[in-house]
């Protein structure tokens, strides 16, 4: 039996991505969390709505993640880890550091830069 804990509130939807590694869940804590499916251990926190999320869905090709609120707002989010980092280093116009690295992707060291 798997055990997923890190969401604050209640669980509204839950999903597989379609290679079946990774689930989605989302909450009345107006989060969306991708973990790995095997181990459970989370991968990604996805924020921004302002109320409940009640549904989920992965894109077909697995790369994306929408998420729709009581908030009537439907959010859409990459999850090619590469993408993220690109897309934050070009937000912030420096390389991330170690511990934004650690805070923001939940990783010990920082990816290569993609340049």
């Amino acid at each position: 039996m798997l055990i997923l804990s890190g969401h604050t509130a209640a669980v509204n939807d839950v999903t597989f991505s379609p290679n079946g590694a990774r689930l989605a869940t989302v909450s009345d804590d107006k989060t969306a969390k991708v973990w790995d499916a095997a181990s459970g251990q989370e991968l990604l926190t996805f924020s921004g709505h302002i109320l409940t999320v009640n549904r989920v869905a992965f894109s077909p090709d697995g790369r994306r993640l929408a998420t729709a609120s009581d908030d009537k707002t439907v959010r859409v989010n990459a999850l090619i880890i590469e993408y993220l980092i690109a897309l934050a280093q070009k937000r912030v116009t420096r390389a991330l550091t170690v511990e934004e690295c650690r805070q923001y992707l939940h990783l010990e060291r920082c990816p290569p830069t993609p340049f």
